[in-house]
């Protein structure tokens, strides 16, 4: 390659090759920004807001699961589940199957590692 031959590359192409790595860094840059944003965007949680209201639930407390994973689920008419959290006073005092009404505070949490609706039984009642 003669002293001609560089200087026209040097001229004419290292123009276009600096321009393409401007333009490839911009690119880079730019859908790094998009990456960090969307997963900015994806790991935000949305706060519910906190209910404190006691709701009254009616149907029929089962036992479900396996030892000692067994848990004391209230099954509704509208096939609707909820765990029951209670205390053990009034845990031992109720002979399931059976129909009841209870009064609580509905709460998520999980169990068997999915998301469920539980209750923490303030007040239990027995329907006959």
């Amino acid at each position: 390659m003669t002293v001609f031959d560089m200087s026209f590359y040097i001229m004419y192409f290292s123009p276009i090759s600096t321009s393409k790595r401007a333009v490839t860094r911009a690119l880079g840059a730019l859908l790094s920004i998009m990456m960090v944003a969307s997963l900015a965007a994806g790991c935000g949680t949305v706060q519910h807001a906190k209910s404190d209201a006691l709701i009254t639930v009616s149907g029929r407390a089962v036992v479900m699961g396996n030892v000692p994973f067994t848990a004391l689920i209230l099954e509704t008419k509208e096939h609707n589940s909820y765990i029951l959290k209670m205390d053990e006073a009034m845990r031992d005092s109720l002979m399931t199957p059976a129909q009841i009404e209870v009064l609580g505070e509905l709460y998520l949490a999980e169990w068997n590692g999915k998301p469920f609706a539980h209750i923490r039984v303030s007040q239990l009642k027995r329907i006959d």
